[in-house]
């Protein structure tokens, strides 16, 4: 018997197509105990406090090199594995997350995502 996931690939949107990965998120999400995929942000977001957060966000991307730091020398396998979430997350900070949250605060503001060619507000 293998270790608990051994075998399962990390969700993710997978290549164009591939139906999968995103399956098994949803599953999850579906099935989950813990209420961790509450899918109620916007109850509890607005556009300002998702600006604050991102000039904070400094705070959070330290926390996660820190990690990373610390975990890729752990003896633990688990460890060693959570520390490469770790340097995705900061790698997602610094190069894709904005435009994300950029989206995320139009939306917030308009009750709908942005079309084609409308500008995104600065966050």
């Amino acid at each position: 018997m293998g270790r608990a996931g051994a075998g399962l690939e990390r969700p993710g949107p997978g290549p164009p197509g591939e139906a999968q990965p995103a399956r098994r998120l949803i599953c999850a999400a579906e099935a989950d105990p813990f209420a961790g995929y509450g899918a109620d942000g916007d109850l509890y977001w607005t556009p300002e406090p998702v600006r604050d957060w991102w000039r904070e966000r400094g705070r959070v991307r330290e926390w996660a090199v820190g990690a990373a730091r610390t975990w890729s020398a752990s003896a633990s396998p688990y460890e060693r594995e959570a520390a490469l979430g770790a340097r995705e997350y900061v790698a997602h900070i610094d190069t894709g997350l904005g435009d994300c949250l950029r989206g995320y605060v139009f939306r917030l503001a308009e009750g709908r995502p942005a079309g084609p060619g409308e500008a995104l507000p600065r966050l």
